[in-house]
């Protein structure tokens, strides 16, 4: 069953403001994460600047509800995520000749909490890098 945005932030324990409800919906429509450029562009007509923005961002980060990757661009992308935790519960999967960026939720990573003795896991992420579909066919097909 899909979850709505107010269940989304009743569950992650967040306040329901306009803004962050225009967030999450658009993180639910989203088709890949997206940069912060993306989403202040997106939600142009909501009153929300980027400061604003961000600080969402970093409050769905921590309440588990948002991902935060980093493509290898220096630039951050955010996606809505139900691991509800730190890490990421998918691996992601990035075109290194567009920059695409998708989340592979068909693909489940297991949670190591310590790997040998003394460790500490804070995050984990895994990255997939290749070609998309788009750009891995042969041009002129």
């Amino acid at each position: 069953m899909a979850m709505n945005t107010e269940d989304i932030l009743r569950q992650a324990g967040l306040k329901r403001t306009p803004g962050r409800v225009a967030l999450v919906e658009l993180l639910l429509e989203a088709r890949s994460p997206l940069t912060l450029q993306e989403i202040t562009a997106r939600l142009s007509g909501v009153k929300l600047n980027e400061t604003s923005i961000y600080r969402s961002l970093d409050a769905f980060i921590k309440a588990g509800i948002v991902h935060r990757l980093e493509t290898g661009e220096r630039i951050w992308r955010f996606a809505l995520c139900a691991c509800s935790n730190q890490g990421h519960c998918h691996p992601h999967f990035i075109c290194e000749a567009c920059g695409k960026a998708e989340c592979l939720n068909e693909i489940i990573i297991p949670h190591f909490r310590e790997p040998r003795p003394g460790y500490v896991v804070e995050k984990q992420e895994l990255y997939f890098k290749g070609l998309c579909a788009r750009c891995a066919a042969p041009a002129g097909r």
